[in-house]
């Protein structure tokens, strides 16, 4: 398992006064680090950045570490679709479609770049043995990362929920990755509620998360001097894959193709699909692998 150390984090926070709560992340450091796993452009990167930002919001109401809440959103846009995950132990992971527009033909004028019109969207949460503890399926239009997380709030949870996803770069490189919501609990104040939710559709809370996003900033760019957080939790890219893993991928092949690498005497190499690492399998243990392959 790859697993990083970072400064990533998330956590929950509430206005007693307004009930209003309160949900943000930073997953700056994952997203850098993905970026240059999987080779993203700035584009591609910067939807993988929000991406993980809104996934780590979502998993803040996981409420087991054995528990996993994955989003896989399908577009018409360049970027041809994402994948986001993280699990209760913190550990996040994902990947876009395409990852170089440069290699892409340029956009439609009718569609917007990178992400397009309309977004398929599959939202999973897990048990760590693999099975399905809950599943949603819907549609958004226009595609962003923002408007999944604005429909699965409002729409399929039924909680008046305003969204900000914020990515940053400095010479093509994610150099911040970060997110907020704010909740309409069911007795809240939703004269609080709707002066806040200017500040979302104005820029003011993006521009906040550019800079600084303490607690105290938000008190007071809000008016909710009573607003705490809870404990934070820890956030850190994490995937399942390893050597191990990898060699299991390649045992799995045919003994006439293993014999077939065996005789380039050539190492080959195991990319995973999550995170982007490379494996390499040497060819001694390709030797040892075509050995134990059945006929």
């Amino acid at each position: 398992m790859v697993v990083a150390r970072t400064n990533d984090a998330c956590v929950e926070g509430f206005s007693p006064h307004a009930r209003l709560r309160f949900l943000y992340s930073d997953v700056s450091e994952t997203a850098a680090k993905l970026q240059i796993q999987h080779g993203n452009c700035l584009a591609s990167g910067s939807v993988l950045a929000r991406a993980l930002a809104g996934i780590a919001l979502v998993g803040i109401d996981l409420g087991e570490q054995d528990e996993t809440i994955s989003m896989h959103a399908e577009v018409n846009g360049r970027v041809g679709g994402f994948f986001a995950e993280m699990t209760g132990r913190g550990e996040l992971r994902g990947y876009t479609h395409n990852t170089d527009f440069d290699e892409l033909p340029p956009p439609e004028p009718d569609i917007p770049d990178p992400c397009g019109t309309v977004a398929r969207v599959k939202l999973t949460r897990t048990h760590e043995s693999g099975r399905i503890r809950s599943q949603m399926s819907f549609s958004v239009s226009p595609a962003s990362e923002q408007n999944i997380l604005v429909e699965f709030y409002n729409a399929t949870m039924q909680i008046p929920t305003q969204v900000c996803l914020h990515a940053a770069a400095f010479d093509n490189r994610i150099e911040r990755a970060r997110a907020l919501a704010v909740q309409l609990m069911p007795d809240g104040r939703k004269s609080d509620f709707k002066r806040i939710s200017a500040l979302f559709s104005d820029g003011t809370v993006s521009e906040q998360l550019e800079y600084d996003a303490s607690v105290n900033t938000l008190r007071e760019i809000f008016e909710l001097p009573d607003l705490t957080t809870g404990p934070t939790r820890a956030l850190a890219f994490g995937c399942t894959c390893s050597q191990s893993v990898a060699e299991a991928s390649y045992a799995t092949r045919s003994k006439p193709e293993l014999d077939g690498l065996v005789r380039t005497a050539r190492p080959q190499t195991f990319r995973c699909h999550l995170c982007g690492k490379v494996y390499t399998l040497t060819p001694e243990k390709l030797f040892q692998l075509a050995l134990a392959a059945k006929t």
